[in-house]
């Protein structure tokens, strides 16, 4: 670190590399990426309530230590991602509704410093900066480990079925209903990814990823989406963390351009059925481009996921449960070309604009930004609210007060920023 302060030399930190656009975890030959992908422990304690696991590990990596200790902790759903990326910007969890988002569950950070320091962030010793890592991504310093609250967990139910897009309309009402429960507390172990899937003949089928953190099959709460007929496939099963985590990321097969973008709603279905109306019609001129594929993601984020952060020292994502129910949506675009690059982004941007808009006249537009989610061009540190972002400032100034992961790092989203042109 010291060698790259003293001669100014730009730098990335790759842990897992998931974010889709180029730069966000490398850098070209002008600098240096710091790859942590050989830091990639994974130690439980003793008392087997705490998993330290290296800043270069993938969900995979920790949750085949802990399935065969019948141990969990709250982290990414999809077994190919990294542990640092996800957790830093926040981190969406099957087991989100009991334990809060995966960054609420870290017990301590170890970072190294832009001084070269290592210095340990918890509730006890650095708090300012713990609460800043968790959702302040890259700007503070370089997670070198995570120490992570641990519980048991034997086998979990869950799996993908998949529906024609005819039931769209129904899906939108059983996903405000599912919220509204959710939120409710009626039964904190089950979580939806409702899914709308794009191809070259336009909108082709829903595909839904249920996970129950219990082995119980058709949970009362779940019966709505597993009862829908007809089904063009059913993988539900009794099964472990690690096979539903492999299972959910062979849905995004490497290879392919990609790009992602994201926006905060209320809990309406009539909203979701306005917006997914946009999404038919703004993709609709680039769906013949090669191997175009688009995923239209909603995700309940209800009040029982919001209230769960001040538990545990509070973080910077600027949500609670004082916002109500809310739903993200996540668009994933793949294709094979980058002379097709503009179109995509275009179409992105265009249908983040619209659909905010028209959320904002509903009064059912929330400004949080999902960072893992968000677009290049997207500002989802600013989504965190004034407050928040005056934390992440004030801790930036008083961790790195030269200012090196926001001059020397370029890759993901600052703490000030002047390119932001989308999208709402």
């Amino acid at each position: 670190m010291a060698i790259l302060v003293t001669h100014a030399c730009k730098f990335a930190v790759r842990g897992g590399g998931h974010m889709s656009w180029a730069g966000a975890a490398n850098i070209d030959a002008s600098g240096v990426t710091i790859d942590l992908s050989a830091m990639k422990q994974v130690e439980v304690s003793d008392d087997r309530t705490i998993t330290s696991v290296g800043g270069g590990a993938r969900w995979e990596d920790v949750y085949l230590k802990l399935d065969a200790l019948d141990l969990a902790v709250s982290g990414g759903r999809v077994a190919a991602v990294g542990v640092g990326g996800l957790i830093t910007g926040g981190g969406n969890s099957f087991f989100a509704s009991r334990y809060g988002f995966a960054c609420d569950n870290v017990q301590n950070f170890e970072v190294v410093l832009a001084s070269g320091k290592i210095v340990n962030a918890n509730i006890h010793e650095h708090r300012g900066l713990y609460r800043a890592l968790k959702g302040g991504t890259n700007n503070f310093g370089i997670v070198t480990r995570f120490d992570l609250q641990t519980f048991s967990q034997g086998k979990l139910w869950g799996g993908m079925i998949y529906n024609p897009i005819e039931s769209a309309a129904l899906q939108f009402q059983y996903l405000e209903d599912f919220t509204t429960a959710s939120g409710n507390g009626v039964d904190d172990h089950a979580s939806i990814i409702n899914a709308y899937i794009f191809t070259a003949a336009g909108p082709s089928l829903v595909a839904n990823q249920f996970t129950y953190t219990k082995p119980e099959p058709f949970p009362s709460i779940l019966c709505n989406f597993t009862d829908l007929q007809p089904q063009m496939s059913n993988t539900l099963r009794t099964t472990n963390l690690t096979n539903l985590t492999i299972e959910l990321g062979q849905g995004t097969p490497n290879g392919l351009r990609q790009q992602f973008g994201t926006a905060t709603f209320s809990n309406n279905a009539t909203l979701f059925a306005h917006i997914f109306a946009l999404a038919t019609e703004i993709f609709e001129p680039i769906q013949s481009i090669d191997n175009f594929l688009a995923s239209f993601v909603l995700q309940p984020i209800s009040k029982a996921i919001t209230s769960r952060a001040h538990l545990t020292g509070g973080n910077s994502l600027g949500i609670s449960a004082q916002d109500g129910n809310l739903v993200w949506l996540d668009l994933t675009l793949q294709w094979s070309s980058p002379t097709d690059d503009a179109a995509v982004t275009n179409a992105t941007q265009t249908l983040l604009r619209c659909a905010t808009a028209y959320a904002k006249a509903q009064g059912l537009h929330h400004d949080f930004l999902y960072l893992n989610y968000a677009l290049q061009t997207q500002d989802p540190i600013a989504g965190y609210g004034s407050e928040s972002v005056a934390h992440l400032r004030n801790m930036s100034g008083l961790y790195d007060p030269s200012g090196v992961f926001q001059r020397l790092v370029p890759g993901g989203f600052k703490l000030w920023r002047e390119d932001v042109g989308c999208c709402g």
